[in-house]
Order: C-alpha cells, then sequence, then structure tokens
C-alpha cells in the first residue's frame, strides 16, 4: 500500500493549487521540492500575533531540519556578491536563481519552496478570451473567477500599487486629474508615452493603459483590504526589488501559503521534502513510482516513493525534462512531449535619457501595461523597475550599449570588449566585477547630476518589460541527459519581436529619450531573446496526436489504440501545460487550469 495518496512534484503556482485541494479532500500528500525555504532576513517591529511559529524556528526543529535560506542583500551593488551566491548551479544545488542557456534564449526560472513566486514580479492577471482562444484554452471567465478566489482566500488581497504612496479608496487611480504627480514617475512617464505612441500610430481608441493587479499586500483604511494588511503588519515600501525578495514581507509569495496554510500543521496531512530533485516517474503496482535525487539528507542518492497519484508542477523546464526522461524509463507518452515552446513573446529594452525622471529603482517591479494590437496580434508594453543592487552596472553596461547604438566607432568597440571580459571574469569567479574603469567617482558638490547613488544612476533609464503572440514551436529534447531547446527556424524572425521593437522604439522617442536593446539582443549576442515566462512543451491537446495532455491536464496514454487514453491519476498542473502565449503574466492562467485539473481529479 502506498505511503501517500498523491504525490506533488515542485511548489510554484500550480503545484501549490493542487496541494490546497488534495489536502482539503483529505488527501495524505507529499511534496518533492528541489530548493529550500527561502525568507526575508528582516523582523517585523510589531509581528501579528498567532499563527505558526516562525519559518526558521519550526525548520530547525524539524528532524531532519529544513533548510532555509534570505534573500539576496544588502540593498546596493555589494549584494551582488550575495546574489551570485544565490544562483544554481552545479556546484551550488541550493541555488534559488535557475539561469539556463540555450542557442537562441536564456530562461529564467526558480528553484526553492514556493516556485516562480520567489523570483516573480507579483502580477495576477487574466488574459483576453481572444487570445486563449487563439491557443486553443478553455477557460473561462468562471475558472478565472475561481483562481481569484483562490488567490484571495490562500493568499492576500490583490492590490494596485501604482502610486508613491497608498491611497484612500475614494482616489480613482485611472484618474488623479491635477494630483498625478502622486503617481510613480515611471508609471506616469509610461502613460504619457502609451498615449503618445497611440497618437503616432493613429490607433483610435489609444491603447488602453491599466494599472496590474499585484499580489503584494497594500495598507487600506477600511474593508477587506484593511483587514488583509492588519493580518500581516506591513504592506508594500516600494522597494524595487520584489525579484530579489521583498525585505519587508509584503508579497503574497507561496512559501508563505504552503507554510501557514499546511506543511507548519501535521494534522493537515501535508509533508514536504525539500532538496528532492526529481528526475522521472514510471508505472508502478497501484500508481506511480517517483524517482528523485534526495540532497536534503543521502547526499543526492537515487531514492522512489510511490502513490496512486501525480502531480507535475515543477514548472516549464522542470516538467518537461522530466516527462522526456519518464518516456527513455518506459513511460507510454506522446511524441508530442517538449513540443511547442512558447516564449510568451517575452522581449525586453530600455531607454535611456528620458525627459522625465522615472526613478526606475523604485515602486514594485511592474506597475502598468499598456495593451497594442498589431500584425502578430495582441502586444502588451510594460514598465519595470532597476534595482538598486543593479542600478550601477545596470546603468553602466546601458550606456555602454547607447554608444554602440549610436556608433561610437572603434572606442565604443573597446569599451564593450573590455565590459564584457569583466563581466564574464565575474561570472567564471562568482564574484562582483571589478567596474571602477566604468565607474568613475570623482566628487563634484556643484554638479547635481554627479550620480552619487542607486537612484541616481537609474532616474533616467526606463526599462521595459513586454509580451506577445509568438508561434510557439520551439521544441525540448535530452541531450546527454541535459535539456536543450530548439527551433527550426531562429525563433528571433518571428514577426513578433520586430513589431515589439518598432513599437519600444516609439515608446523611447516619446519620452525623449534613445532606444537601446538588451545586450543579448544586439552587439554582445545575436538577437538572443531573455525569457522569464516559459510556456508549453506538455501542452493541452484534443488527443495525443495534438498534445501531451486532454483539456483538464490529465497525461495521454500512448500504449493503447485510443488516442484520447490516459494515464489514470498522472496530472500536468504547470505552464508547461499552456498551449501558446498567454501575452500576460501567466500565474493567474496556470492556478485557473490547476484548479480545473484538480477539480477532475476529486469528483
Amino acid at each position: 500500500m502506498a505511503e501517500y495518496d498523491a504525490i506533488v512534484v515542485g511548489s510554484g503556482f500550480g503545484a501549490t493549487v493542487a496541494v490546497s485541494q488534495l489536502a482539503r479532500a483529505g488527501k495524505k500528500v507529499l511534496i518533492l521540492e528541489r530548493g529550500t525555504w527561502w525568507q526575508t532576513p528582516e523582523h517585523l517591529g510589531v509581528p501579528p500575533a498567532g499563527g505558526p511559529a516562525p519559518l526558521p524556528q519550526w525548520a530547525k526543529d524539524q528532524d531532519p531540519p529544513h533548510p532555509v535560506q534570505y534573500w539576496p542583500r544588502p540593498d546596493h551593488k555589494d549584494g551582488l556578491i550575495d546574489l551570485l551566491a544565490s544562483v544554481r548551479h552545479s556546484h551550488n544545488r541550493d541555488g534559488l536563481y535557475v539561469y539556463s542557456r540555450f542557442d537562441e534564449c536564456d530562461i529564467v526560472s526558480a528553484s526553492g519552496v514556493g516556485g516562480g513566486s520567489l523570483i516573480y514580479s507579483n502580477a495576477t492577471l487574466q488574459p483576453d478570451l481572444d487570445v486563449l482562444q487563439h491557443i486553443g484554452l478553455e477557460l473561462d471567465d468562471d475558472d478565472y473567477a475561481a483562481a481569484r478566489d483562490w488567490t484571495t482566500k490562500n493568499r492576500g488581497v490583490l492590490n494596485k500599487v501604482i502610486t508613491k504612496i497608498p491611497l484612500p479608496k475614494s482616489r480613482d487611480v485611472m484618474n488623479l486629474g491635477p494630483e498625478d504627480y502622486l503617481y510613480l514617475d515611471r508609471a506616469r512617464v509610461h502613460r504619457k508615452a502609451a498615449a503618445a505612441v497611440s497618437q503616432k500610430r493613429g490607433i483610435d481608441p489609444p491603447a488602453p493603459w491599466t494599472p496590474l493587479d499585484l499580489a503584494i499586500a497594500e495598507y487600506h483604511e477600511d474593508g477587506e483590504g484593511n483587514t488583509d494588511v492588519n493580518k500581516r503588519h506591513t504592506f508594500c515600501e516600494r522597494q524595487g526589488r520584489c525579484v530579489l525578495g521583498c525585505l519587508p514581507q509584503a508579497r503574497h509569495t507561496l512559501n508563505k501559503t504552503l507554510y501557514r496554510g499546511w506543511v507548519s500543521d501535521p494534522a493537515k496531512g501535508v509533508e514536504l521534502r525539500p532538496l528532492s530533485e526529481v528526475r522521472y516517474v514510471t508505472k508502478a503496482d497501484g500508481g506511480y513510482a517517483v524517482t528523485y535525487l534526495d540532497y536534503w539528507t543521502a547526499g543526492g542518492d537515487e531514492k522512489t516513493v510511490t502513490a496512486p497519484a501525480v502531480f507535475l508542477g515543477a514548472g516549464t523546464l522542470g516538467t518537461n525534462e522530466i516527462l522526456l526522461r519518464s518516456r527513455e524509463h518506459g513511460l507510454a507518452l506522446s511524441d508530442e512531449v517538449g513540443q511547442r515552446f512558447s516564449t510568451n513573446g517575452n522581449f525586453g529594452g530600455f531607454c535611456v535619457d528620458t525627459t522625465d525622471t522615472v526613478q526606475s529603482n523604485r515602486g514594485p517591479v511592474n506597475t502598468c501595461h499598456a495593451d497594442f494590437r498589431l500584425s502578430s496580434g495582441q502586444i502588451m508594453i510594460e514598465d519595470c523597475s532597476i534595482p538598486s543592487m543593479f542600478a550601477a552596472i545596470a546603468s553602466t553596461a546601458v550606456h555602454i550599449m547607447d554608444g554602440l547604438e549610436q556608433g561610437h566607432g572603434f572606442f565604443g568597440w573597446a569599451h564593450r570588449v573590455l565590459f564584457e571580459a569583466k563581466m564574464r571574469a565575474a561570472w567564471a569567479a562568482k564574484a562582483v566585477p571589478d567596474l571602477e574603469a566604468f565607474l568613475p567617482h570623482i566628487p563634484d558638490t556643484y554638479k547635481p547630476d554627479d550620480s552619487r547613488t542607486e537612484a541616481e544612476t537609474v532616474a533616467n533609464i526606463f526599462f521595459f518589460n513586454c509580451m506577445g503572440q509568438d508561434e510557439a514551436n520551439g521544441r525540448f529534447r535530452l541531450d546527454h541527459d541535459k535539456l536543450d531547446l530548439t527551433w527550426d527556424q531562429p525563433v528571433a524572425d518571428q514577426p513578433v519581436f520586430g513589431e515589439i521593437e518598432g513599437l519600444l522604439r516609439d515608446f523611447s522617442e516619446a519620452m525623449g529619450g534613445r532606444f537601446v536593446p538588451l545586450p543579448g539582443w544586439r552587439h554582445f549576442g545575436d538577437r538572443k531573446l531573455a525569457i522569464t515566462h516559459p510556456l508549453g512543451g506538455c501542452r493541452v491537446g484534443a488527443d495525443r496526436t495534438d498534445g501531451v495532455v486532454d483539456e483538464v491536464g490529465r497525461v495521454f496514454d500512448e500504449s493503447v489504440d485510443d488516442p484520447q487514453a490516459i494515464h489514470d491519476g498522472l496530472f500536468v498542473v504547470d505552464g508547461s501545460a499552456l498551449p501558446g502565449a498567454v501575452v500576460a503574466h501567466p500565474t493567474m492562467t496556470i492556478m485557473a487550469q490547476a484548479l480545473k485539473t484538480t477539480k477532475a481529479a476529486l469528483p
């Protein structure tokens, strides 16, 4: 008899939804998570009363103890040492940030209890239904209402954090009138630029500009928001470093949800094993055997655990790798495993020397977006913070790139080569690069633009974060047991990326500055993409010739004649199931699909 009713692989958005629903149904659940716990090193001045013991205390009291690590800091360039120490690689399996390099793109993901919620920008959005119809994902308003309800009950109230201070609910953040100085500077500049670009391009009505719903605590004077924030005794301090971990504990990350809701209370029937890296899944009597490497208690030795049901929520890269390897170990899966990867149209860039200050190190990471419809489909243009930890090095890199964009000849090239060499040497040594030659500081108290602080170095640099409708035709495969990602035709040739770049040039012109691409796109790389929303590879399909899972996330079985036959008890609940770009941060969609899956699994 299996020790558990269900095994959940991973602990991100879809996995946490699965854990919550299984536990509420009285199931005994095991979570296998390859990372550790992460949290802030700071302590609240007045912690809220009640609840479980502080996580570090609970973790220490377990047998064996659970590993707990702390967000990178300090919040200036010296913090880069902490950041580099937090990168996961073969000699640091405890790392939080996973930087996966492929020929045509680099992908950033997370490894830790809470999955992608630990490093994402908090945006929790419903995509347009026509975008979902385009990729064949059958989710409707009711599904998203259920996901929003789950989020509110299990994580916290969503908030629009678009102003420098919390505003009373009597104020409409879409119409601050003469008091628009209350907007975060970059949000106000973004709104003005979106209107100017619409006018230049003859878009009528103009492209909608909208503040984002964020999974962040915000102060409210009364109502549901006040109840929520008083449970936490903290709210957003506009530190601009969400992706590096929120020091004042204002983000609704899933490590908190799992710990407070289920893991801290043995009566809830949920066990979590950290540093447990799942390798593959095979059939076993009465269900499935999950084989994993135990770096928590056994130094990486291989172990196996069984259950009648398995929910794969290891993230797009993790679940594709697990299923590709599972097929090699005999699990009968569709030939579509690994096919139709989507970049979610991710694209980025900068505007340097904006006319108005943007103060890019302040506020949440993302606060607002503008929604354009061009020939390639929907395109979202968002603002993005530049954390103070990155400010000096980002300013230097952007200005070098700006010089190359303007054709500053040999000296610009030599500056680039030297800068690149220093950066590569620092990466190899896992050390902070010596950029003194690039960051001269000869004080001049008569100059207001002496850039003596992190804020000043990025005060007039705007960072764009974008999404669009790509063709979702990337392909994962295992190459010597390592995940590889390729396209038959260069992904950068897809029209969406050229259209986004054109929009960003118009935005930069409207902001009074100059467009600067990401280094990998030009000058330091050959049109290489940087992806933060990897999707697909185990996509929803009508049958196994069209996908890897059915509309409710059940994995198709290749071993029988019926093309719609499934492996009973095997599910996918993460972004790998999404069949294409959603042109929004995908977290709400992943949660909505996971709720649909667990509803089918728990009739």
